[in-house]
């Protein structure tokens, strides 16, 4: 199944988010002030890294040639989610952490987020936000396109309206880690939109078991 879905995955959401990570890599190295750099390490992991798992996701399931023979075989449809989904996730997660090595090769210092862990969850959490939020989203319209433009649109929406949101619904703010590092509620937010996630992917799966839609 793993080989399946990585041989019928679009190729270029493989390769594209290693040659990002790349071209900011090359980026930070040209750059040599340490807040510039800083900047547009906090930019990639924080922002690019979650806008590009959740137009991912939204083909993760219904972009397969064989849809339809897959939903005739026993196959259960939460298999079918979590592998097609892990696989274009785990390659996000693994840009972000060569991105993070290559970081520290060049001396650039994230410790203005926090520890290691909270690094970690300051891109993690608005990358399962906007993943799930993809997903479901494609699966809600039957449109992989679809799925992808409302990711792309929370991703905005949630840059454009930061002090809005932060005032009136700081919980749902997807980048307090990566832009209020500092705040009290950081932990509560992440923790809220952690279980938002959860709630999308097992919306996801519901939508999924209405085989009739996707045919």
């Amino acid at each position: 199944m793993i080989r399946y879905a990585w041989i019928t995955s679009r190729r270029e959401l493989l390769w594209f988010p290693a040659a990002l990570a790349g071209l900011f890599v090359v980026i930070a190295w040209m750059l040599p002030h340490p807040h510039v750099r800083f900047t547009i390490a906090r930019g990639y992991l924080g922002f690019f890294v979650p806008l590009l798992a959740g137009i991912s996701a939204a083909y993760a399931v219904l972009d397969d040639p064989a849809l339809e023979l897959r939903f005739s075989t026993r196959v259960r449809h939460v298999s079918t989610l979590l592998t097609r989904l892990g696989i274009l996730l785990g390659v996000q997660a693994a840009c972000a952490l060569v991105f993070q090595l290559a970081a520290a090769a060049m001396g650039i210092d994230l410790s203005p987020l926090g520890g290691l862990a909270a690094i970690q969850r300051a891109w993690l959490v608005p990358t399962m936000g906007l993943a799930a939020t993809g997903l479901f989203g494609s699966l809600a319209s039957a449109q992989c396109a679809t799925g992808a433009f409302v990711a792309s649109a929370v991703w905005l929406v949630q840059i454009l309206m930061k002090g809005w949101i932060l005032a009136n619904g700081p919980r749902t703010y997807l980048f307090m880690g990566v832009l209020e590092p500092g705040r009290a509620d950081l932990r509560a937010s992440q923790l809220a939109l952690s279980l938002a996630s959860v709630a999308l992917l097992a919306g996801s799966w519901w939508l999924l078991r209405r085989q009739e839609r996707y045919l």
